[in-house]
């Protein structure tokens, strides 16, 4: 198949150099980081080829499948770029950190099929190695005839991509999972599974979870709280990586803390719930990263 990976990281470039393994016809598009990586990267400890690069966006092209994998704040501009560049595929995979309204895409997905994909892994670049962080949970996407497609095709290349019914209410549980440790990491400068070993910062996690837990239940349908707390520290206890959001911050560029902290925030407002302790990590995060948003 004839794929396209627009603005390649981490993700992106660990899905891409996968699916390119596996004979698909693979174009990287991105710009920092792929201009550093090698023509060989490893992934643990396995040497694969990198898919091609490119660094200007391509236009007037078809394929069988783009996945978008920027950032959330990103999406909406790149989806009109895909658009404007008249990029036409049979398939736009949306691979997302949180919750996202769904009246973003209308306006763009009617030539294609449309899913979104939700990760519960963590994928790190350090010089040419890309550090992936697995979990049991893996790949969450659509039960429906474009998710089952999708699915298939990750998972013949190696990634543990499954189909739910409920996709909203998985993306509803990543958004409280990362609310609990992205923005601790960048403040305390530890990887996840530090956090979940200190007792100081595991109570701090209970907080945030706690809160997050409130707000989103008041209106996607959550799993019980206890279960998918014990759920949350089955995921990340074992992840031995830094958050997305340390990375960013460190580096200076974006992140999503107003799709993440800064939702619960929002919404709690909203549904007259307090989420002092969502409020309090945001103050700290600024204090100490006031150069990043």
């Amino acid at each position: 198949m004839r794929i396209l990976v627009f603005v390649a990281g981490s993700i992106g470039t660990y899905l891409g150099t996968l699916l390119y393994a596996k004979g698909h016809e693979v174009n990287l598009f991105g710009r920092e980081k792929l201009k550093k990586l090698h023509e060989t990267i490893l992934i643990g400890a396995t040497p694969y080829s990198l898919p091609n690069r490119i660094y200007i966006t391509p236009k007037n092209q078809e394929y069988d499948i783009i996945f978008i994998t920027s950032k959330l704040y990103n999406l909406q501009s790149n989806l009109k770029l895909i658009l404007n560049k008249n990029l036409k595929t049979k398939y736009l995979v949306s691979i997302q950190n949180g919750l996202v309204e769904p009246k973003i895409y209308k306006p763009y997905i009617k030539n294609s099929k449309f899913t979104t994909i939700s990760v519960f892994e963590g994928f790190r670049l350090v010089e040419n190695q890309l550090i992936a962080s697995q979990s049991k949970t893996g790949w969450k996407t659509d039960n429906n005839q474009v998710g089952k497609k999708i699915s298939d095709i990750l998972q013949s290349a190696g990634i543990n991509c499954s189909t739910v019914p409920n996709l909203e209410t998985i993306k509803a549980e990543k958004t409280i999972m990362n609310c609990c440790v992205n923005l601790l990491s960048a403040i305390e400068k530890k990887t996840f599974f530090e956090l979940c070993q200190n007792q100081k910062t595991r109570l701090r996690i209970d907080k945030l979870f706690d809160e997050s837990y409130n707000v989103l239940s008041k209106f996607i349908k959550l799993e019980p709280r206890e279960t998918l707390r014990r759920l949350f520290y089955q995921t990340v206890s074992g992840m031995r990586h830094y958050s997305s959001t340390y990375q960013d911050a460190i580096s200076n560029r974006r992140t999503e803390i107003d799709f993440l902290n800064g939702l619960i925030v929002k919404m709690g407002k909203k549904y007259k719930i307090v989420t002092p302790e969502n409020e309090i990590i945001l103050k700290e995060f600024k204090k100490i990263y006031p150069n990043s948003k």
